[in-house]
């Protein structure tokens, strides 16, 4: 892919909305875009985690494997979402595994470049790692929630303290 279909892919996803342009420009110097079939593995619970994905379009199921015959689906990400992120908060390995359900094209960084990326351009990274935060704070609403599902809602009751 050209640097113009990377540059452009950047402009359209709404994960980078609001960046400037000049920022987007360099990102495509540490971007490239890949393409998935359908029904593949993009990447594997405890592999090493390198790259930080942005999906362009497509569908991908996230899921827990263990043991590798028993995947439990644990989310959905589509356009605009992002997965692999380990290696932007310190992880060295991944904790999930991606399986693309339909064709999948994603913007793909390699994590450090990008955090190398993010250190250089403190504006960009507040707003990049702003959005990541939010990533996690909706995939772990949505872990609660399953959560809860799974025990039911009749949880033990405590009383709280007023104000």
């Amino acid at each position: 892919m050209t640097a113009t279909n990377v540059l452009e892919a950047l402009r359209n996803s709404h994960f980078f909305s609001g960046c400037s342009d000049e920022h987007l420009k360099q990102l495509t110097e540490i971007c490239r875009l890949v393409d998935f079939p359908a029904r593949t593995t993009m990447f594997e619970e405890y592999e090493p985690a390198r790259d930080v994905y942005v999906i362009v379009n497509g569908e991908i199921s996230l899921a827990i494997c263990e043991p590798e015959e028993s995947c439990k689906q644990i989310a959905v990400v589509q356009a605009g979402d992002l997965v692999g992120w380990s290696p932007l908060v310190g992880r060295t390995r991944l904790y999930d595994t991606a399986r693309t359900q339909t064709p999948v094209q994603a913007l793909a960084f390699d994590g450090d470049e990008l955090m190398e990326f993010c250190a250089a351009n403190p504006l960009f990274g507040f707003q990049f790692m702003h959005r990541v935060a939010c990533t996690l704070a909706e995939r772990l609403g949505g872990t609660r929630l399953q959560l809860l599902e799974m025990s039911g809602v009749h949880l033990p009751e405590f009383p709280m303290e007023s104000d």
